[in-house]
C-alpha cells in the first residue's frame, strides 16, 4: 500500500504536541506526546495513524511507510519519526544466517540487543528531564549513561513489569491506577543504585559507539586505535560485546569461542563493568589488552583440560576465528593477542600458533574456502555439489587433497542456489499442499530448479524463489484499495471456504494472476496472501470456480498434513496437536510428518467449532468478547486448556444461539439523547449486561456510554444495590413543570429558590440545566413558554 493511501484520512491532533528529543526513543516520544489527548491506550494512538503492528509496538515492526502518518498525526518533521524507526538491516560482512541487525540511529547492533517489549527507566535520570532515552532500549546497558543509575524494569510497587501498553507518562507505573483510573506511583520516587566505574573513559567510549547523538558517536571514533581506523561503529560495539562475553562468570573457564548474549535472560548477568574492560582492552593498547587477558589467566586454574593459548586466554582465543566479526575487527584481535602472548613468554606456556588465512589458489581455480568468500554459498552446499560429480572438480593425487573448482562454473550455480526455496517453504509462502506446487509448476506460474543446485539444497523438490514470491506480488498488484470500511473477515480465504467441495486454489491463483477474478486490498501485513485481498464480485468468482471444479475435479488425498489439517479447523498449525491431544481429533498416523485422516477431520469440523470461526461469523471483535457472552447465556467450552485459553465449543450448539447474538457496533441506531447525562433505565440495562458477564467496552459501544462512566457504575452498583441517580431532581419533572407554569414569569434564580424552601437541595446549575432540557425558553415578554 502507498503512503499516500495509508496516510488517507489522517488528521492531525488539535493539541499542541511536544517536540522529539534528540535522544528520546520512539515510543517515549509518542506516550509523551498523547499525554497532551484524551487517549488511554498506546496501541489506539497509534491506530489514529494507521499504525496496526501485529505485535508488541516498537521502532522493528513500524515499517517506514506509516512514517509520514505519525508525523501528520503529532505535528512533527517526517525525519523525525524516520531516525526513530529501527529497520532491519545485515551486517555486511556476514554471509547467510547470523548477520541479521537493525539500524539504530544509524548504527548496526544485533536484533537480539534491542528490547522491544518491556520499558526500562532510570528514576534518576527521568527527574532531571522526563522522557524516555532511547539508550534504555538497549539490553547490553542496565544502567543510565547519565546517571549511572541501575535501570528500573519493575514496578517497584506493584511488581509488574513496565510495558507500552497505557499512556501514563514516561515517569509513571502504566499498571499503577487510582480507583478512578489516575495514574498513581510516580517511578521518580524510587531511586535505583549507582554504578561505580574506575574506568569512565572505557564506559563513555562504549556507549558513544551507539549514541542516537551523531556527535557523540563521532567522539567516540576519536579513542579507535589505529588498527580499527577503518571499522565502522557497528563493527567496533559487535567487538566489544564479543570480548566483554569471554569475561562473564560463566564463562571464564571456558576454552572455546562463547558467542554473545542472544536471548533476553542473557543480559541478566551482562554486568556494566564487563563493557568497562572490553572498552579499555579496545581503546587502551597493549596495556589496556593486556589488562584485560590477566583477568583471563586468573582463572587457568579452571581450564584443566585446555593448554598453550587456550589454557591462558580460554574464550578469547576463539574470537579470532569468529566469522560473524568483521575482517578488520579480526586482524586487531589476532595483532593484540600475538603482541601478549609475545610479551609473556618468558612465564614458560606452551602456546599454539595463531591461525593464518589459508594461501590464495589464484587463477580460475578455487578452493571451497574461496568459493564461500566470493560467492556466499555454505561450504556444506559445495561439498554437496562436489558429490554429485556433475562439476568438474581437480585433486592432487592423494583423496585427502583441497578440492579446486572453476570459478566460471560455479558462478550461474551460486546465483540459482541463492534463489532456491525448499518446498516446504514454498508451501508456507503460497499456502498450498505439495501436489498442488507441481501442479502450479506444471502450468508454468513458478519455476523449479533441477540438478546439481537441488542437491546443494539438499530437498527432494526445490523452487525458484523469485517465481514464488512474484506470484504474491502479481496478486497484491493487480487488487485494487479496499473500501477502508470493508470488515477484514470478509477476505478470500474466508469466501473459498463456503465452496461446497475441496478448494481448487492451483486454478484461483491462475485466474486471479489473469485477472478474471477481480479482488481488493485489504492489508499486506499478514503471513496468508489470501487474507490480504478480497473478493470485488463474489457471484463471478463462484461461477468461475464452479467452471474448473467441473473441468478438472480436484482428487482429495485420504491423508491430510498438520498445515492442511489447520485450514480445514480453521485454526493454527500449533493448535491441532492439542485437538488431537484433547481427544477431539483421534485418528492420526506417526512417522516422519504427523498426517490426519480427512474423515476424522472432516467431522471434528462438523461437530466442533473454535474461535477463528467463530469471530468471524459473530459481531464481536475479540476471542474474550465471544467467551463472555457465551457464558451469559448458559454456554461454556466442552474442553480449554487452561482459563479462556484455546476453548473448544459444540458446533450445533454455537450456531443454535448465532441469531440472538447482539448486532454489530455499525449496525447500532443508537436513539438521541437531548441531553449528555444518560437516563437511568440506560444505566441499569448497561450494569445488568455487564454483571451478567460481558465486557465493558463491549456492552458501552453498544449503548452508546462511557466505558469509564460504566464502570463507575458496576462500583456503585456493587455497593449500593442500584446504579446512581443522574441528579437529585431525577422523578421530578413534573414537579418542575408546574412550579415554572404556576408562575412562568419568574427569573430562574428565584425559581430555584423557592424549590430550595420545599425541601429541593439541589444545585443552581443542575437546575438551570433541567428547565432547559425540559424545553423551556423565553419568549418576547419574558415568560417562560415549552418551545420546539
Amino acid at each position: 500500500m502507498s503512503e499516500s493511501v495509508a496516510n488517507h484520512g489522517i488528521r492531525s491532533f488539535a493539541a499542541d504536541m511536544p517536540v522529539p528529543i534528540e535522544d528520546e526513543s520512539l515510543l517515549g516520544f509518542i506516550n509523551r506526546a498523547l499525554e497532551r489527548t484524551l487517549i488511554v491506550r498506546l496501541r489506539k494512538g497509534l491506530a489514529l495513524a494507521d499504525v496496526r503492528p501485529a505485535g508488541s509496538p516498537s521502532g522493528v515492526n513500524i515499517a517506514e511507510g506509516k512514517a509520514a502518518g505519525l508525523a501528520t498525526l503529532f505535528k512533527v518533521d517526517r525525519e523525525q519519526i524516520v531516525r526513530r524507526l529501527h529497520p532491519k538491516a545485515a551486517f555486511d560482512h556476514v554471509v547467510g544466517k547470523g548477520g541479521e541487525s537493525v539500524d539504530f540511529f544509524g548504527t548496526k547492533i544485533r536484533t537480539q540487543y534491542l528490547e522491544t517489549m518491556f520499558r526500562r527507566v532510570s528514576p534518576r535520570a527521568l527527574t532531571i528531564a522526563p522522557y524516555h532515552r532511547a539508550l534504555w532500549d538497549l539490553r547490553p546497558f542496565n544502567f543510565d549513561p547519565q546517571t549511572r543509575e541501575l535501570l528500573l524494569k519493575s514496578c517497584p510497587v506493584c511488581g509488574e513489569k513496565l510495558r507500552w501498553v497505557f499512556v501514563r507518562g514516561p515517569a509513571h507505573c502504566d499498571n499503577c491506577v487510582t480507583e478512578r483510573g489516575l495514574r498513581k506511583t510516580d517511578l521518580r520516587d524510587h531511586p535505583q543504585p549507582l554504578f561505580e566505574f574506575q574506568d569512565e573513559e572505557a564506559v563513555d567510549f562504549v556507549v558513544g559507539l551507539v549514541h542516537p547523538d551523531a556527535q557523540r558517536r563521532e567522539a567516540a571514533r576519536k579513542s579507535l586505535p589505529p588498527g580499527l581506523a577503518e571499522a565502522s561503529n557497528s563493527d567496533v560495539f559487535e567487538a566489544v560485546m564479543s570480548i566483554a562475553s569471554c569475561f562473564r562468570p560463566e564463562n571464564l573457564a571456558k576454552k572455546i569461542s562463547v558467542g554473545r548474549p542472544l536471548r533476553a535472560g542473557d543480559f541478566e548477568g551482562f554486568t556494566p563493568d564487563l563493557l568497562e574492560i572490553a572498552g579499555r582492552m579496545i581503546i587502551g593498547g597493549a596495556d589496556g589488552f593486556a589488562a584485560g587477558t590477566a583477568r583471563l589467566r586468573g582463572h587457568m586454574a579452571q581450564r584443566e583440560a585446555a593448554h598453550g593459548m587456550s589454557a591462558e586466554v580460554g574464550p578469547l582465543a576463539g574470537t579470532v576465528n569468529d566469522k560473524s566479526l568483521a575482517p578488520g575487527v579480526r586482524a586487531f584481535l589476532v595483532e593484540s593477542l600475538q603482541k601478549d602472548l609475545l610479551d609473556t613468554t618468558e612465564l614458560g606456556f606452551v602456546r599454539r600458533r595463531l591461525g593464518v588465512a589459508m594461501p590464495k589458489s589464484g587463477g580460475n581455480w578455487v578452493n571451497m574456502q574461496e568459493a564461500f568468500e566470493l560467492f556466499g554459498v555454505s561450504k556444506h552446499a559445495l561439498q554437496r555439489l562436489v558429490a554429485t560429480g556433475l562439476v568438474e572438480v581437480r585433486r592432487a593425487d592423494f583423496d585427502m587433497s583441497p578440492v579446486l573448482m572453476n570459478r566460471d562454473e560455479i558462478a550461474p550455480l551460486a546465483a540459482l542456489y541463492k534463489d532456491a526455496m525448499e518446498e516446504s517453504r514454498a508451501r508456507a509462502a503460497l499456502r498450498l499442499s505439495s501436489a498442488e506446487l507441481h501442479e502450479l509448476a506444471d502450468r508454468g506460474l513458478i519455476q523449479r530448479i533441477e540438478e546439481p543446485v537441488k542437491s546443494m539444497v539438499d530437498s527432494k523438490t526445490v523452487y525458484r524463489a523469485s517465481s514464488v514470491n512474484a506470484v504474491i506480488l502479481a496478486i497484491k498488484e493487480r487488487a485494487v484499495p479496499a473500501d477502508p470500511s470493508r470488515p477484514i473477515k470478509d477476505h478470500l480465504w474466508n469466501a473459498a471456504r463456503k465452496l461446497p467441495s475441496a478448494v481448487p486454489w492451483v486454478a484461483i491463483i491462475e485466474l486471479l494472476l489473469s485477472g478474471d477474478i477481480e479482488v481488493e486490498l485489504l492489508r499486506d501485513n499478514d503471513k496468508d496472501w489470501r487474507k490480504w485481498v478480497a473478493l470485488a464480485d463474489a457471484e463471478a468468482f463462484e461461477s468461475l470456480v464452479r467452471l474448473e471444479q467441473a473441468k478438472r475435479p480436484v482428487v482429495q488425498a485420504d491423508w491430510l498434513s498438520r498445515s492442511q489439517a489447520a485450514e480445514a479447523l480453521n485454526i493454527a498449525q500449533s493448535s491441532v496437536r492439542k485437538v488431537a491431544e484433547a481427544g477431539f481429533l483421534s485418528s492420526k498416523r506417526e512417522g516422519n510428518h504427523t498426517l490426519y485422516k480427512r474423515s476424522d477431520v472432516e467431522a471434528t469440523a462438523e461437530k466442533y467449532v473454535f474461535y477463528p470461526e467463530m469471530l468471524d461469523r459473530s459481531p464481536f471483535n475479540v476471542t474474550h468478547e465471544i467467551g463472555r457472552w457465551l457464558k451469559s447465556v448458559g454456554i461454556e467450552p466442552l474442553f480449554e486448556w487452561g482459563k479462556g485459553i484455546f476453548p473448544i465449543y459444540d458446533r450445533a450448539t454455537f450456531e443454535r444461539v448465532l441469531p440472538s447474538m447482539p448486532p454489530a457496533p455499525n449496525e447500532i441506531e443508537l436513539p438521541e439523547r437531548r441531553t449528555g447525562r444518560v437516563p437511568t433505565a440506560v444505566r441499569r440495562e448497561a450494569v445488568k449486561q455487564v454483571r451478567t458477564g460481558l465486557n465493558v467496552y463491549f456492552v458501552a459501544r453498544r449503548l452508546g456510554v462511557s466505558a469509564k462512566a460504566l464502570t463507575e457504575w458496576v462500583a456503585y452498583f456493587n455497593e449500593h444495590g442500584d446504579v446512581p441517580p443522574v441528579n437529585k431532581l431525577e422523578g421530578r419533572e413534573d414537579y418542575v413543570r408546574s412550579a415554572v407554569e404556576a408562575d412562568p414569569s419568574r427569573s430562574v434564580y428565584a425559581l430555584w429558590q423557592s424549590l430550595k424552601k420545599d425541601g429541593l437541595d439541589v444545585g443552581y446549575t443542575i437546575m438551570a440545566k433541567l428547565i432547559t432540557d425540559l424545553g423551556y425558553r423565553r419568549d418576547a415578554v419574558g415568560n417562560l413558554v415549552r418551545g420546539d
